[in-house]
């Protein structure tokens, strides 16, 4: 089943920009300042460490997606090696975990006032989550062009911010000692680098079009790997600029608005607030709302939701999925939650639900031998089997770090949901058997 408008497939290029598209959003714009509150002149180690803590479970679904592409990616790794019912309850954690949604239209309003004082952000929030919506109502096709045109000009922006900034830090002695790298410890520093995890998630996502593209064994890794290094390398530089431009003081907790003032002409930076990070927030929901819908879509298929859902409109985008992700990501927006709220919820939801794909590698090499044996990219088998337990306990780790910044209630709120999900996976078991039977 292809969803590509006209059956064209997905070339490197256009995977690439979804795939840089994707990771470069309300990480580096937005968390930036959040993690040099955290953790001072460490920001841009904490940017090398949340690296780590990605690489691994990327690695992860790298190997599933070399081993077994298709669309729908991880819902179908985690169907097939860990089953039925696990996918879907991992599918509906994934579902509430796109309140993160929000965030980048929330950084976008916020870099918008930036611009124009006084602006009311609720509505400026919407509308760019109103446009990006109706975009993806016309089909990948569509949003990969738009994508590509707008990846190219937030690099060029970031690069810019970098060769200018650069040019005003003095001192790089606070990179190097540890009293200014860590000045609230280890815990500080790492809490920082879990919440930075959340700017380089993205590339994984790729594999969501396994059966969309060109050589899905070779393309998921490489698109991936070369992605994710090429944003740490420049993420490493803005985090240095970002500290090394103004004293710690006037940037903790800001934008990135605070030094684009200082390094930049009036013009330049209002070029490089509206064209480079505004837009880098709109290709990050753009790129979300592009891949979120497959995994329902194939939900569907195997009967865990009604086949009336899944309707689809003239370009083939299953239009009442994607309205469903609309809504949830402006629930936020709609009920007034802050943006390091979200991003820290949406973080650790992340987190907990993008273990499932991590694991469903640990069975690989069981349930599908051949398959395992065949992949262009493959793990030796002992780390299919430590990757997914190392993820576990650096997640574990990061999630507990940021236990008391969410509050009993997101937890309470989001133990009622899984609830709910059970429940329903309970009563709506016997109907899927019936289906399979068939």
């Amino acid at each position: 089943m292809h969803h590509a408008a006209g059956g064209k497939l997905l070339g490197f290029w256009d995977l690439m920009s979804i795939s840089v598209g994707q990771i470069i959003g309300t990480g580096v714009v937005v968390l930036t300042g959040v993690s040099i509150s955290m953790t001072g002149y460490g920001a841009p180690w904490a940017f090398l460490l949340a690296f780590g803590i990605v690489a691994i479970p990327t690695v992860c679904i790298a190997a599933l997606g070399s081993a077994i592409p298709s669309t729908g990616g991880n819902y179908t790794y985690v169907r097939d090696l860990l089953g039925s019912r696990t996918s879907f309850f991992y599918l509906s954690l994934l579902i509430v975990g796109q309140l993160i949604l929000s965030s980048f239209a929330i950084g976008f309003a916020e870099y918008a006032e930036a611009l124009i004082p006084g602006i009311d952000l609720a509505i400026v929030a919407a509308a760019i989550m109103i446009l990006c919506f109706v975009a993806n109502l016309f089909g990948i096709k569509t949003a990969a062009r738009f994508q590509t045109v707008m990846v190219l000009g937030l690099l060029v922006s970031l690069i810019l911010y970098i060769v200018f900034g650069m040019a005003h830090i003095e001192d790089y002695s606070p990179y190097t000692a540890i009293p200014t790298v860590m000045p609230n410890g280890f815990g500080g520093f790492f809490a920082a680098a879990f919440l930075l995890r959340l700017s380089l998630i993205g590339s994984e996502f790729i594999s969501e079009f396994g059966d969309e593209m060109e050589n899905p064994g070779k393309m998921i890794p490489l698109v991936m790997g070369l992605s994710l290094a090429i944003v740490v390398v420049l993420y490493i530089f803005i985090a240095v600029v970002a500290t090394g431009v103004l004293p710690l003081e006037e940037i903790a907790g800001k934008n990135l608005a605070a030094t684009a003032k200082i390094i930049f002409s009036p013009t330049v930076y209002v070029a490089f607030i509206g064209g480079g990070i505004m837009i880098s927030l709109v290709t990050s929901l753009n790129a979300i709302f592009g891949w979120c819908t497959r995994g329902l879509y194939r939900a569907t298929e195997d009967g865990w939701l009604p086949p009336k859902l899944a309707a689809v409109n003239r370009h083939g985008v299953p239009y009442i999925y994607l309205t469903v992700f609309f809504l949830i990501g402006i629930t936020p927006i709609l009920t007034g939650m802050t943006l390091d709220y979200v991003a820290i919820l949406g973080n650790a939801v992340g987190a907990i639900f993008g273990l499932f794909p991590v694991f469903a590698l640990f069975n690989l090499a069981k349930r599908n031998p051949e398959a395992y044996r065949n992949a262009p990219f493959r793990l030796p088998l002992w780390a299919t089997k430590s990757f997914p337990i190392l993820a576990v306990i650096i997640y574990g780790y990061g999630i507990y770090s940021s236990w008391g910044f969410i509050g009993n209630t997101g937890w309470l709120l989001l133990l009622g949901y899984s609830t709910v999900v059970l429940i329903y996976i309970q009563l709506r078991t016997p109907y899927v058997a019936q289906l399979k039977e068939h």
